[in-house]
């Protein structure tokens, strides 16, 4: 005992269990004298104490700390009572047994037992002049030539040579699992991770990609089987339902559909390090697009335009005001006419003025023109193929005030508990307005009806199944998505609580996340129905529609200019008449 302690015990915080036997065959003085000059921390408790007294969460889990269980009569009772506190699961546990004939077999047979990533049982054998310790550890998924499971395997007898590193104290229990078969538990509805292939057999997808990597290093097969209610979770009075109630109640061993990490699951359920992100967004459709001849207001916004004309408007007077009053210019405002020419056809000529302060003036002037003409352009070409639409929702809020409805499939996800539940006022009031979709034959068929067809929903999915579901529907042209996301969350595997491996299936997860194969499984698993339809909206080309405002610009211009022309003819005609009029009062007399 005291070359286990200041060995490879030493350093780390120990929890002493004892039994009442063992109190009276050991000096427990000098078990703590000889923990405490190697620096470790002990914590004595008898297993009435461990029983019925609460202690922090430190004292009874994690790799932190080492449970050293003391015994000589057989602990099977106070392991099957130590069974129902879910929170003990300490990494390391060792096993002291002080009696050479008993069945420690059983004890380490015990799930209590079990739930550690690392095991050490230690027994005495032999009489007491000669007495020997022997090491074991369980294997469960190992077996013997005779095909019996290693729950109890021998490390050989202990020695302070042998045994001195927790490395080799402790080896790694689930290194291999020996050929075994995991129940999996997945909803085939969850694209691109978990989907039906061409067979309608629920083998495709990212997740299976990953699983079936680990289970070739880990040399173990796995079977699929859906939840009889076809709901993802739920928890309902206290009780699973979904998948998460097949980890819990019907005895399977992993979930490996894409589920988010949230506080209610992972206080009754282990989960892997998280391996992708994922959020929530908002669906609506497309606005009806306007007429195409707007088309030639669309680039720029009214207030653009208004500004434009001002501008044009302030400075052409404001040049003929100058070059009246300071070159004494006889005909000002034709030259500011020709300056206002300036912003569509740059018609001015630098050697019309010779002044200085006048080119300085036009320069700047024509900078500008030149630099919102070309700006016009260029916007104007990107906008011909993409149709202006009237206005659209860009934040959660405006969904909330819009007179949208929210809709979402009812399959048990945990979004519109939250939503309903939130302190957010923006998200409680679209959990208020929430209805849930039941139709679970050809999901989000109906739910994409009621936004694309009717207009009168916004539909809110997962956004990395919203890309099948558009692409599948062929609806990534008539929908678009509310720039801003809600819930969006870090995604794990899911186990049953207290399950020894999950490190192992984690560990794994985690080096294949680090070889960029996870986006690349992605990547393939998307590519497969979003390289049918890569064009998002649009035509594609230019055509003659697309053109018609710039003709309609044609016309008006023309309009104006034949305007302007018969204004011109009708002044002069009237100044003509008016000075033959005025010659012919001068030569009578008048």
């Amino acid at each position: 005992m005291t070359s286990l302690l200041s060995g490879p015990l030493s350093g780390q915080d120990l929890l002493l269990v004892t039994d009442d036997h063992t109190q009276r065959l050991l000096d427990l003085d000098q078990v703590v004298e000889a923990a405490g000059a190697s620096f470790t921390p002990v914590f004595l408790s008898t297993q009435h104490s461990l029983l019925h007294t609460p202690r922090p969460s430190h004292h009874t889990k994690g790799t932190l700390l080492t449970a050293l269980l003391l015994f000589h009569q057989d602990p099977t009772d106070f392991l099957l009572l130590l069974a129902d506190n879910t929170n003990w699961n300490p990494s390391y546990l060792v096993l002291f047994c002080l009696n050479p004939n008993l069945n420690t077999t059983t004890v380490l047979s015990q799930p209590v037992v079990q739930r550690s990533q690392f095991i050490l049982l230690l027994q005495t054998v032999g009489q007491v002049a000669h007495k020997l310790i022997i090491a074991f550890t369980s294997l469960p998924f190992q077996h013997n030539a005779r095909g019996l499971s290693l729950v109890k395997s021998s490390l050989g007898v202990w020695s302070p040579d042998k045994f001195h590193s927790r490395q080799s104290l402790f080896p790694l229990r689930f290194k291999t699992f020996g050929n075994q078969v995991l129940e999996v538990t997945a909803l085939c509805y969850s694209e691109p991770f978990v989907y039906y292939d061409e067979n309608n057999t629920c083998s495709v997808g990212m997740s299976i990609d990953l699983l079936h990597i680990i289970s070739k290093k880990l040399q173990f097969t796995f079977i699929i089987s859906i939840p009889p209610d076809f709901v993802y979770s739920s928890k309902v009075n206290g009780t699973w339902g979904g998948m998460f109630g097949q980890l819990m109640y019907e005895g399977k061993h992993l979930l490996i559909n894409i589920m988010q990490v949230l506080l209610e699951r992972i206080s009754d359920f282990d989960y892997t390090y998280p391996y992708w992100a994922d959020g929530y967004a908002f669906v609506l459709c497309v606005p009806p697009p306007l007429p195409q001849w707007r088309n030639i207001l669309y680039p720029f916004p009214s207030l653009m335009w208004v500004s434009i004309f001002a501008t044009t408007v302030t400075v052409s007077s404001l040049l003929a005001i100058f070059l009246y009053y300071v070159s004494n210019v006889s005909h000002p405002f034709s030259v500011a006419y020709k300056f206002a020419a300036g912003l569509v056809a740059q018609g001015m000529g630098p050697g019309d003025r010779k002044e200085w302060w006048v080119r300085v003036w036009l320069a700047f002037w024509w900078i500008g023109v030149q630099i919102m003409s070309l700006a016009y352009r260029g916007i104007l070409v990107a906008v011909l193929t993409i149709p202006a639409s009237l206005s659209i929702l860009h934040t959660v809020q405006e969904v909330a005030e819009s007179e949208f409805i929210p809709i979402m499939l009812g399959y048990g996800d945990s979004v519109s508990h939250a939503l309903r539940t939130s302190e957010n006022p923006t998200l409680a009031t679209i959990g208020r307005k929430l209805t849930i979709d039941q139709v679970f034959s050809s999901p989000y068929v109906h739910i994409m009806d009621l936004v694309v067809r009717e207009g009168t929903h916004v539909a809110l999915i997962s956004t990395d199944y919203l890309r099948y579901t558009l692409h599948e529907l062929g609806l990534v042209r008539d929908i678009y998505l509310v720039d801003e996301q809600i819930y969006r969350n870090y995604n794990s595997w899911f186990l049953p609580r207290n399950t020894p491996y999950t490190t192992t299936i984690s560990d794994h997860l985690i080096r294949i996340l680090e070889t960029g194969i996870v986006p690349k499984s992605y990547e393939h698993h998307v590519g497969a129905y979003t390289t049918k339809d890569k064009q998002v909206r649009g035509d594609g080309v230019l055509n003659l529609s697309h053109l018609q405002g710039a003709f309609i610009l044609l016309g008006l211009g023309m309009g104006v200019a034949l305007l302007i022309l018969l204004l011109e003819l009708l002044a002069n005609n009237t100044t003509s008449s008016l000075s033959s009029l005025l010659s012919c009062m001068k030569t009578g007399g008048f």
